[in-house]
């Protein structure tokens, strides 16, 4: 191809018509493919069903293969599947063909895309596949084709007509698959039970892995911390936060029911040993008990702990369960880190 036939076609701007009669054809676009859309819906039958209780009951991986724009498509139906619970990779054709069918195994499901039902990269995979037990589904807008005759279960799109002027471009069709894929993978995923926390561990990053993270996920536990009773020395208190996994420059100081009194404050100790030049390491911590910071539930999530760190300040807060007990201490480090949020280090104070 020549350099010349890669360039853009050169667009002449005309008058504000062009423009009114482009924002019509946009709607028009997205207009008929919804009225596609409604057609594959009406058109579904039980097929996904069989489809989708045979990828419950398998232990293997879904195989999505397709060419062209059906494997893009493939490529995100198999990332949504994976990213609700059901364990997915994509596979071009071609490369499954030189030495890569070696990826799919006894026991997968294999689910090839074609609009024509008669893609030969496809069926030459499908040929090498049906002589070990793997389930082979086919999305397809023919269910008369090649493909189809071969495969265990066929979701048909129907004979979708393609919204571009041409009729060639695939649009119309690849949308189709593409909601057909989404189908699947939510019942898959309803089926499985599959929860918000699930969701969460698949995906750590980004801002949906942070609106699903909770308190508990993040905070640093009883055991960790610097913990003591009331009554308790100052020199073991001292000996307590010195010791400490966490090194918060305080101690948590808990009554009998593990609900929280107060904390003690190890500057604040050191600011009475300067003023009076001495110290009973013998004493009790009560007098030096001030007032703890805020508390917060282990199941409330991290944008609810980073509203209460801008509404009231603080660099920790105190975490309960629900029965109002201490279970913990979330830094507001870590609050933001995780919550999108970037600051400097800061010295936790209290």
């Amino acid at each position: 191809m020549s350099s010349q036939n890669q360039k853009n076609k050169p667009y002449s701007k005309s008058a504000g018509t062009d423009r009114l009669q482009m924002l019509h054809r946009a709607r028009e676009v997205i207009r008929c493919e919804a009225e596609a859309l409604q057609a594959v819906a009406a058109r579904l039958d039980e097929q996904i069903c069989n489809v989708a209780e045979h990828i419950l009951l398998t232990s293997g991986l879904v195989v999505v293969s397709g060419v062209g724009k059906s494997g893009l498509v493939g490529e995100k139906i198999s990332a949504t599947l994976a990213a609700t619970g059901t364990r997915s990779i994509s596979l071009d054709p071609l490369d499954a063909l030189h030495g890569s069918l070696g990826r799919i195994s006894a026991g997968d499901v294999f689910l090839a895309l074609s609009n024509s039902g008669e893609t030969e990269e496809l069926r030459q995979v499908v040929s090498a596949l049906k002589a070990q037990p793997v389930f082979i589904a086919l999305i397809t807008g023919r269910a008369n084709s090649s493909l189809a005759q071969v495969a265990h279960s066929v979701l048909g799109i129907g004979p979708v007509q393609e919204v571009c002027r041409l009729g060639l471009t695939p649009t119309t069709s690849t949308t189709a698959m593409m909601a057909l894929g989404d189908a699947l993978a939510l019942i898959i995923q309803e089926r499985r039970g599959f929860t918000e926390r699930d969701f969460a561990r698949s995906h750590p990053g980004g801002s949906l892995g942070r609106k699903l993270v909770r308190v508990r996920d993040l905070m640093w536990p009883v055991v960790t911390v610097p913990v003591v009773r009331l009554g308790t020395q100052l020199a073991e208190v001292l000996l307590t936060i010195c010791g400490a996994a966490r090194c918060t420059e305080m101690a948590i100081v808990l009554d009998a029911d593990e609900k929280i009194v107060g904390v003690v404050n190890s500057r604040t100790i050191a600011g009475h040993l300067m003023r009076a030049q001495k110290l009973d390491l013998e004493a009790s911590v009560d007098p030096y008990i001030q007032r703890p910071p805020d508390a917060i539930q282990d199941k409330a999530s991290v944008s609810d702990a980073l509203q209460v760190f801008l509404r009231d300040g603080g660099d920790v807060l105190i975490v309960q369960d629900t029965a109002g007990r201490f279970i913990g201490v979330l830094s507001r480090r870590d609050a933001e880190t995780n919550g999108g949020l970037r600051r400097e280090s800061r010295v936790v104070d209290v």
